[in-house]
């Protein structure tokens, strides 16, 4: 693994689409044994509505015990009294949190509904799966890395394969007329995956994803989460690790491998001054999208930072595509 200093100018990055050199050869058949033992689990999930002081709306706190009992924090935020409507399943940045309820009245403005879950381990969420790794670096992205079937983001997958089958069940609180996922950073790339693991959505929104095009990342990146996996190899000595199994590990979670099963409509964005996320391994899962209905909105002198003249994009995006879409 070499480090290189910079990334690919706008007119390459637009054409850039890599062979995906370590998508494993049993992808499909290992993900599809994760569903399988997922089908026949039921997740005990607490809801509370709130006395909340916006009248437009109605707010609840979740408790969602996943496959292995961690109970993991969220909220739904809905127009007030609606059964039914477009619904959105929001993720956060590797970090962060579910957020709070003015975090999403955006979106509940447009007549949507909004669930919103930790991601394990972080926010306010335990994670209760045990990890050998035996990693000094902190953070989520070594635990479990030699174990591909309990590697931490294999995990953080089962949940959010549980969560989106419950809200699409009887027993949520909203019968979902359309769903869309959306995500910022770590966020952005669950959204993608997820899309291509549940089937069935009509809408992603990944904003600068994380997760994306691992072997590019860690030649590129200069901050952020994927600094965890190259001072791992920094700091560790070479006989207790493998390049080439970490890289095996990580293929079956890296949402690039994910993209060529998406169909539905996809905005993405992207700063080209970003080193958290570089442009590269964003445009990587971009142009290895199989859906024709995508746009990846592309600001030169942003960072991996908020960015509020995309939140209008998306705003219409979702206007038209979960809201007015017939």
């Amino acid at each position: 693994m070499g480090r290189q200093i910079g990334d690919f100018p706008l007119e390459v990055l637009k054409g850039y689409k890599p062979n995906l050199i370590y998508k494993p050869t049993d992808f499909e058949r290992f993900w599809e044994k994760q569903k399988i033992e997922l089908s026949a689990l039921f997740p005990k999930v607490s809801v509370d509505w709130r006395n909340y002081p916006v009248p437009t709306v109605d707010v609840a706190d979740i408790t969602f015990e996943s496959w292995d009992g961690t109970p993991l924090k969220g909220l739904l935020i809905k127009p007030k009294s609606v059964e039914n409507c477009p619904v959105i399943m929001n993720h956060h940045g590797y970090t962060g949190s579910c957020g709070l309820p003015i975090d999403f009245l955006k979106w509940t403005s447009l007549g949507v509904a909004v669930y919103s879950f930790d991601v394990r381990g972080q926010g306010t969420s335990p994670d209760f799966a045990q990890y050998v790794n035996g990693s000094r670096t902190p953070g989520w992205m070594l635990q479990g890395i030699h174990d591909p079937a309990n590697y931490y983001y294999t995990n953080v997958y089962k949940d959010l394969l549980m969560q989106v089958s419950w809200i699409k069940s009887d027993n949520a609180p909203v019968a979902v007329t359309k769903l869309g996922l959306t995500g910022s950073s770590q966020g952005g790339g669950l959204a993608l995956s997820l899309a291509a693991l549940a089937g069935d959505i009509d809408l992603v929104i990944a904003d600068y994803p994380f997760i994306s095009h691992f072997e590019r990342a860690l030649e590129v990146a200069n901050l952020g989460p994927y600094m965890e996996i190259v001072n791992y190899f920094k700091l560790s000595d070479p006989q207790y690790h493998s390049y080439e199994n970490v890289m095996r590990t990580l293929g079956y979670i890296d949402s690039v491998h994910f993209c060529d099963a998406i169909t539905c409509s996809t905005l993405m964005t992207i700063g080209l001054e970003d080193a958290v996320t570089p442009p590269s391994t964003v445009f990587a899962a971009y142009n290895h999208l199989a859906t024709i209905d995508k746009r990846i909105e592309v600001y030169p002198q942003f960072t991996h930072e908020n960015n509020p003249f995309h939140e209008e994009n998306k705003l219409s995006f979702i206007m038209k595509h979960l809201v007015n879409a017939t």
